[in-house]
């Protein structure tokens, strides 16, 4: 879609020059002669991509516009719109005061069109970033809703600013529809039911989703009964009406949403003490049969809990005085607030501590009712070895998650030692601990100081790199100073601390500004993403397009202005930060949704093993296997972990084959092993709905493939079989030999290795079959089996 750019300007010659130059380049352009009708037109319109914005304009000038245009916006709540402003005023204060209130650049008149659509171009760019960088950060995919960390910033502001009701919002029985018609119907119900809310609420309201299917919105200048009562009803029917549409009129599931409101600011402005208040008052409605609202008032309050004055009695109460000389164990729900406390006090203190993960596993022969009263004690010798300063949780069946508190980072392993060798001095061979640590502290300080922003200005002229230098260190800057291009790759090559901007001149002896921009985006490191202002005296139109076209971020004149290249060069640091904050909270969402996909796929991973009572663990040591096996191809990290995903779920298609076959002792009849054989097909259609990645559904289809072309189910051979197949392949039958089976006991090891050098060629993919003869003969004591 064209991009749409408004041009005001009281000149016409102006007007018409500015859409010619815009029309042509396939944007579309509004002209307006003055401020007013520009402002008039936008709130009934709305907003374009950027404003060109002339300064000097009778009646409502520029500045008097931009004022107006923000004010609209925040009625509104509309992000800012990119504003440029046009004028053919030197004057250094306007250039000044213009990048005071927020414009995003200044063009001279009259227009150059090269240099005019280079910085249009830029503008826009990276205004499009950064508003699909809040977004992925701030909305939440599945209904467009604010996601649960953007809805606390924004509703707080709405709390804190406006009136209205503050409305927690429940699904009633959404479960049944996930339970009977699965998840993508479930999804699909969850995007109807945020359309519904959306409309039921009055403009200028927002809305959030806060968990699976609960909802936060903020009813704007919603203050009566009346008004809430007619919003629930909204809701309500037409949540039915819309999972009826999509689920069938005889669709019996009593779908509905329970509505907990309280009046904002009646009862304060906080908005984390105002959603606990809602969230009583949609407990109430629960309570008492759903399907409707209920408001928050004083009453709701239970009259029961009085205040207890007395410290003594307090302190005794909490068992201040009869803490016991053993680390603190807690539930998950208790650990949580926890953690997050002393999290906090690690950074106010400065102080280092360390998280470890324990893992324990079964040894060979040892029941699983013996097992887990294994992990018991386990968990009872932690609490006993460490201080009671220490805290920790049982994370799951069988692992602890332990928080050393206030600990040297020399002492970590001193401590993990004396917890695993005092386990073992008492006979304990019949589990086996593994685990993993992360130290804290100070890291988190570094990242939490204020930062001081990091100038390089490379100019062979002194007295020009005197002046930014003392230019920019007024302005709480770190500035070095280089007088050549090459002193500039010989300065980022040693430094470990990265600029934050660059700064350099066009022309200077030796390598250029712009062979230096080049050279810099050649590079395959971080600091080829440094932004870069040109500094030039030359005023010619070419330098500048060439310039702004070899990604230059702004250009700067000498003689330099202070305010103005101070002002230039904060603006654009910010600009970068925030860009670099957004894409961190992009990647940490990422990163928590694939360590949320990484523990579905082990859970139902497990459930696959449980069948089989002789292979539990097989789908976890076969990924395990795998993945050294592509760590030695080459595979990068993220390969490497995308190996391990897929090997989890070789076998999901097991889920259905009959038990009795699965754990049969004896040899299996041509059907029986007919049907153990439809387990991969089965497999591939369970996974083919995973379509961001259809490595699943072949990975479950061809492991059992063969190299020679005799296996099943397709018979493929060689390289038509895909690599990561034939990685599973050579993972799953080492396991397959050196694990007990319903029909035999593990092999020796060396008859593992003679059976995979004699199905190199034939079972396996002769390179892939090499690599786990290695890890085998390095596995000199046989703990890779089982």
């Amino acid at each position: 879609m064209a991009k749409w750019i408004i041009v005001v300007d009281d000149d016409t010659a102006n007007l018409k020059m500015a859409g010619h130059i815009l029309s042509k380049n396939n944007m579309r352009v509004t002209a307006f002669k003055s401020g007013s009708s520009f402002l008039d037109y936008v709130d009934d319109n709305g907003m374009p991509d950027l404003v060109l914005l002339d300064i000097k304009m009778p009646v409502m000038d520029g500045f008097e516009t931009l004022g107006e245009l923000r004010k609209l916006e925040q009625q509104k709540g509309l992000m800012k719109t990119p504003v440029v402003f046009l004028t053919a005023d030197e004057d250094v204060d306007t250039e000044t005061r213009g990048f005071e209130v927020g414009v995003s650049d200044f063009i001279r008149k009259p227009f150059n069109p090269d240099v005019l659509l280079r910085r249009i171009d830029n503008i826009m760019s990276n205004s499009q970033e950064m508003h699909d960088l809040k977004s992925e950060a701030t909305i939440d995919k599945l209904t467009g809703f604010l996601n649960k960390g953007a809805t606390g910033v924004e509703l707080s502001k709405m709390c804190s600013d406006s009136t209205g009701c503050l409305m927690m919002i429940d699904l009633d029985s959404f479960k049944l529809v996930n339970d009977i018609y699965g998840h993508e119907m479930g999804d699909k119900v969850l995007i109807s039911c945020s359309e519904v809310i959306r409309e039921a609420v009055p403009a200028g309201s927002k809305c959030g989703r806060i968990g699976g299917d609960e909802f936060v919105a903020f009813a704007a200048g919603v203050t009566s009964e009346a008004i809430v009562s007619e919003i629930s009803k909204k809701i309500n029917d037409n949540i039915t009406a819309k999972a009826k549409k999509l689920m069938g009129d005889d669709m019996g599931i009593p779908l509905g949403a329970s509505i907990g409101g309280i009046f904002v600011p009646r009862f304060g402005n906080d908005y984390s003490s105002l959603l606990k208040l809602a969230d009583k008052a949609l407990y109430n409605v629960k309570k008492n049969g759903k399907h409707g609202y209920g408001l928050y008032d004083d009453d709701i309050e239970d009259s029961s809990v009085t205040a207890l004055n007395d410290i003594r009695a307090i302190s005794e109460i909490l068992g201040e005085r009869s803490i016991q000389d053993v680390a603190l164990q807690l539930d998950k729900d208790s650990f949580s607030p926890v953690y997050r406390y002393v999290i906090r006090y690690i950074i106010r203190h400065r102080i280092n501590a360390c998280k470890i993960l324990f893992t324990l596993e079964p040894a060979s022969g040892i029941r699983n009712s013996a097992f887990f009263e294994r992990v018991d004690e386990f968990g009872n010798h932690i609490r006993e070895s460490l201080r009671k300063s220490d805290i920790f949780m049982r994370n799951s069946k069988n692992q602890y998650f332990v928080f050393l508190t206030d600990i040297r980072t020399d002492s970590i392993a001193k401590v993990i030692s004396h917890i695993l060798d005092e386990w073992h001095s008492k006979g304990n061979d019949d589990i086996v601990i593994t685990y993993e640590t992360e130290s804290i502290g100070n890291q988190q300080e570094s990242a939490g100081a204020k930062k001081v922003k990091k100038v390089v200005v490379v100019d062979d002229d002194v007295i020009n790199l005197q002046v930014a230098g003392k230019i920019l260190s007024s302005g709480g800057l770190r500035v070095a100073a280089l007088r050549s291009g090459e002193a500039l790759f010989d300065y980022l090559a040693k430094e470990s601390e990265l600029p934050d901007l660059i700064l350099l001149d066009v022309k200077m002896p030796g390598m250029s500004g712009f062979d230096c921009i080049k050279r810099l985006h050649s590079l395959e490191t971080a600091a080829s993403k440094i932004p870069v202002i040109f500094l030039t005296a030359d005023e010619s139109e070419g330098a500048e397009r060439e310039g702004l076209a070899l990604g230059a971020m702004d250009f700067i004149r000498k003689p330099f202005v202070p305010e103005v290249l101070l002002m230039r060069v904060k603006n654009l640091i910010e600009l970068v930060t925030l860009q670099n904050r957004l894409y961190f909270e992009v990647e940490q969402k990422t990163r928590e949704n694939k360590d949320l996909f990484m523990q579905i796929v082990s859970s139902l991973a497990a459930v696959i093993d449980t069948k089989d009572e002789y292979t539990k663990g097989h789908s976890s040591r076969v990924a395990k296997y795998s993945k050294m096996i592509a760590k030695r191809l080459g595979y990068s990290d993220a390969r490497q972990d995308e190996i391990y995903m897929l090997a989890l779920l070789h076998d999901v298609g097991k889920i259905g084959i009959p038990d009795g076959i699965l754990n049969k002792p004896g040899t299996l009849t041509a059907e029986e092993y007919e049907l153990i054989k439809a387990h991969s097909p089965m497999g591939a259609s369970i996974l083919k709905n995973i379509e961001n990645d259809p490595k699943f559904e072949s990975c479950a289809m061809y492991h059992h493939e063969r190299y020679d072309g005799t296996g099943y189910p397709q018979g493929l051979k060689g390289t038509q079989i895909p690599e990561e197949a034939r990685i599973i392949a050579v993972a799953d039958a080492y396991d397959a030999m050196s694990s007990d089976r319903s029909y035999r006991a593990h092999l020796s090891q060396e008859a593992v290795k003679n059976e995979l050098e004699l199905g190199m060629g034939t079972q396996f993919d002769p390179k892939i079959a090499e690599i786990m003869l290695t890890i085998t003969e390095e596995d000199k004591e046989y703990r890779l089996r089982g």
